[in-house]
């Protein structure tokens, strides 16, 4: 296995993680009666999402 397909699948596996976290996340903004808790988890969701779409 070279070093590229090794890349690959850390890449792979990277976002995936990111985007069950993100997931989590929403779902807990969604659920969430408290306006104070959905602010947080507003702001919690901003690094997730600017990792899915790359912008780091």
């Amino acid at each position: 296995m070279d070093m590229v397909m090794i890349n690959y699948c850390v890449t792979v596996l990277y976002y995936l993680i990111t985007a069950f976290f993100f997931l989590a996340v929403v779902r807990n903004f969604v659920s969430t009666k408290n306006i104070e808790e959905a602010i947080l988890y507003g702001i919690i969701m901003i690094p997730f999402a600017l990792r899915i779409l790359r912008l780091k």
